[in-house]
């Protein structure tokens, strides 16, 4: 009898029990929150900041239950740790140093304690990894370098596909960092400055390395990209086995995989490096490539791709020559530079890419005189396919002249080295004097300083192509250099979105520094009707004055970073 109490008094309990769940709590357990579109929104999966720079995230989501006012609290973590003071919705991150975290981000669903989660990838970049550079020659002769750099800003654009209307986060930059002495002991008489833009894999890798900077003066120094500290004296990569002549250096041209530097002597000399993450790892030879054949210049070519193997030089009876520079690395994984019987080879450029094919005679310019050559790029979409090419400025008397050429490097021994791929040659009628170019290799125009004036040239445009004013200037323009800002979207909306304005530096005899975007009009076959610039820097509705007179200024450029911002750019 006291055994069937028992039961029933257990039974009763479970009732009872079962009866406050009907009661009290109606939730069905048999349903929980998921996340609408199974996804967490507002957050990248990667961004790109400034040190000091303040980034703030805030993710959004919905439930498919509770979609309004939901019951939920967050986690934030770093690299793995937990921050117990960030519980709120938004996270904000500054870092003093440069390098790579991860970020993620826990929204929990309090009456079901189910997390969901989404990481990210914060990549800080060091003080002076990407802005601009400014050489200037100080009172006593010596050489001293500024630094103007920007933060990405976020904000909000409405963009359409001609349809549909959209809003859509948007990156710009706004240049707030102004470092006006870099570092001491440069070294005196400063001349210009020049990069070497370091290396991106065949297949367009992750596996970089930082860029350097060449301060041309007395006695050559190379500096690390990230730091501006001194890398290497030009001279100690000689290994103490100097030219005959004695070493005084007048122009350079590095890649990831060799040096070839011009010496007062007329001779190039040529270091091949045996890593391409170390750009040290070589020794110039103190004899000179050629049989003795002598140079005028010699000049950039960044390498992007297995298509990039020749460097541009000016030979002394005014000839534009290819040296072969087509070493590569082992794999996308190693570094290490596989050796190449042809690297340091001088070829004249011939009209097809077979041995019996003649020289193109479009190289020799006779009584031309060859003022610059700068790198450009094919109008090829990826990594894998952007041609090697230029864009040079040549002198007939008083007429001017802008060629735009790609070559193609032969891999095989009954191949021609270097032959052309592309030639086209355009007046410039109207320009009277030249003092700089600004190269926009991806937006394929240039823009020349002729004394104070500014001019457009659109060499994209083919036959097509007319030289335009662009702007005019108190002082005479020193130098010029370009950004050349291209950015790859994907999916709706984000690549309804219109491009960046190329960006140009400009540095004025007068000491003054400013950047500006180029704002150009197009018609539906993509040639301009309009170009104008516009003051980004200083920033003319900035509340507090920024000094922008850097005193005598030497040269300008833009350093990218590394190799990949000079052909897609990540803010």
């Amino acid at each position: 009898m006291k055994r069937i109490l028992i039961y029933i008094y257990i039974l009763a309990g479970i009732m009872s029990f079962s009866g406050c769940l009907d009661d009290e709590n109606n939730y069905d357990y048999s349903e929980f929150n998921e996340l609408e579109g199974r996804e967490i929104g507002g957050m990248k999966d990667e961004y790109f900041l400034s040190y000091a720079q303040k980034l703030t995230i805030t993710p959004t989501f919905e439930f498919t239950i509770d979609k309004e006012n939901p019951d939920v609290s967050y986690e934030w973590r770093l690299d793995g740790v937990l921050l117990p003071e960030e519980t709120g919705p938004s996270c904000t991150f500054s870092f003093e140093r440069g390098g790579v975290h991860e970020v993620t981000y826990t929204v929990i669903d309090n009456k079901s304690g189910v997390k969901f989660s989404r990481s990210c990838t914060l990549r800080v970049r060091s003080p002076f990894t990407r802005g601009w550079l400014i050489l200037r020659e100080g009172e006593s002769q010596e050489s001293e370098l500024s630094f103007v750099g920007a933060s990405s800003v976020l904000h909000k654009m409405t963009v359409t596909d001609g349809t549909t209307i959209a809003e859509i986060d948007r990156d710009s930059l706004v240049y707030d960092q102004v470092v006006e002495k870099v570092s001491d002991g440069l070294g005196s008489n400063p001349v210009g400055l020049f990069l070497n833009a370091g290396y991106l894999g065949p297949y367009g890798e992750v596996f970089e390395t930082s860029d350097e900077v060449g301060v041309m003066q007395d006695r050559w120094v190379e500096l690390n990209g990230s730091t501006l500290e001194r890398s290497v004296y030009t001279e100690d990569e000689f290994r103490g086995d100097l030219p005959e002549a004695g070493l005084h250096p007048q122009a350079a041209a590095m890649t990831f995989s060799a040096k070839a530097l011009l010496n007062s002597d007329g001779y190039i000399y040529w270091a091949g490096t045996a890593f391409a993450s170390d750009f040290h790892s070589c020794a110039y030879t103190s004899f000179p490539l050629g049989k003795d054949k002598k140079f005028k210049g010699v000049y950039p070519s960044f390498k992007l791709n297995k298509h990039h193997g020749a460097i541009p030089a000016y030979t002394a009876d005014n000839e534009i020559v290819g040296i072969i520079d087509d070493a590569e690395v082992v794999s996308y994984a190693d570094p290490s530079i596989k050796e190449s019987t042809y690297s340091s080879g001088v070829h004249s450029v011939q009209t097809g890419e077979y041995e019996e094919d003649p020289v193109d005679d479009r190289y020799k310019l006779g009584n031309g005189e060859l003022l610059t050559i700068m790198p450009a790029t094919s109008n090829d979409e990826g990594y894998q396919d952007v041609k090697p090419s230029w864009v040079a400025i040549v002198r007939n008397g008083s007429q001017y002249e802008l060629l735009y050429f790609q070559w193609k490097v032969g891999n095989y021994s009954y191949s021609s080295r270097v032959s052309t791929k592309v030639f086209e040659k355009f007046s410039l009628d109207g320009l009277t004097g030249y003092t700089d170019m600004a190269v926009f290799n991806i937006k394929q125009y240039v823009v020349i300083a002729n004394g104070n004036d500014l001019w457009y040239f659109q060499y994209g445009a083919g036959d097509k192509a007319v030289l335009k004013k662009l702007h005019s200037f108190d002082s005479p323009v020193k130098a010029l250099a370009a950004n050349d800002i291209n950015v790859w979207y994907s999916g709706e909306p984000a690549k309804w979105q219109p491009e960046h304005n190329g960006q140009l530096g400009v540095a004025l005899e007068d000491g003054t520094f400013g950047i500006y975007e180029v704002w150009e009009t197009e018609d539906k076959q993509a040639l301009f009707t309009d170009v104008k610039i516009n003051q980004l820097f200083p920033d003319p509705k900035a509340e507090t004055p920024v000094n922008n007179n850097f005193g005598n200024i030497v040269d300008i450029i833009y350093k990218y970073g590394s190799i990949r911002d000079f052909v897609s750019f990540n803010f």
